[in-house]
């Protein structure tokens, strides 16, 4: 709870702040790119890694908000996520969304995937290297919450049609670990990850990153690619 309320702090004060700023003269900060770079090579170096989180969606506009949690296994491309109701996998090259309660599968091409709002559910296998194309960023501020310290780092995509105007990172300063990421959108409606947990050099298969329809009887498949 202290954590999620921290984040929702964070989310509000960074909004106060760009509203204030003048987009136009923000290019890639060397402090911030220097930093994003670390966490980048320390997840690289953890894959195959696990994390637990926490996701909410927030609109501002009708006053609702929700929180789910899930898990997600990352090795470079590939990746298995779990939340809600859905578990999707991802080998590089197919995706499938299966929805246990329905008892169906949805294949897909990863690159059919949209990044616009929910880039973390969208594609997390871009999670912790996302920043490195499409995007201007600089360093905010440090800050400390709980005896830990933390980089707060804003992005901004470079296109301006997107339906959000800032991604707030945090990021620990003892570790360079990712502890949260949010976008802020420009009609006030804001998804945020934090991850509670996370497990680097976790053994994995291929089967692990793959759907096996044999594992799920009378599972319906349902093929999206043209």
């Amino acid at each position: 709870m202290k954590r999620t309320l921290f984040i929702l702090l964070i989310l509000a004060a960074g909004q106060l702040l760009i509203a204030q700023q003048d987009l136009s003269t923000v290019g890639k900060d060397p402090a911030a790119k220097k930093i994003l770079d670390r966490v980048a090579r320390q997840a690289k170096a953890d894959y195959p890694l696990k994390v637990s989180f926490d996701y909410i969606y927030e609109s501002l506009q009708e006053n609702q908000r929700n929180k789910e949690s899930g898990t997600l296994i990352l090795q470079n491309d590939k990746f298995r996520l779990s939340v809600s109701e859905s578990e999707i996998y991802c080998d590089g090259k197919t995706m499938w969304n299966h929805l246990a309660t329905a008892n169906e599968v949805y294949v897909s091409d990863p690159e059919e995937k949209s990044s616009d709002d929910e880039f973390f559910l969208s594609n997390p296998a871009e999670l912790f290297t996302f920043y490195q194309e499409d995007f201007k960023y600089r360093l905010t501020r440090e800050i400390e919450f709980d005896e830990i310290e933390y980089f707060e780092i804003d992005l901004f995509p470079n296109n301006l049609q997107k339906s959000f105007h800032t991604i707030k990172l945090l990021i620990r300063k003892n570790d360079h670990q990712l502890f949260s990421a949010q976008t802020l959108g420009k009609h006030g409606d804001n998804h945020s990850v934090v991850l509670r947990d996370y497990q680097s050099k976790v053994p994995v298969t291929e089967g692990t990153f793959v759907f096996d329809p044999s594992g799920h009887p009378g599972v319906e498949v349902v093929d999206t690619r043209f």
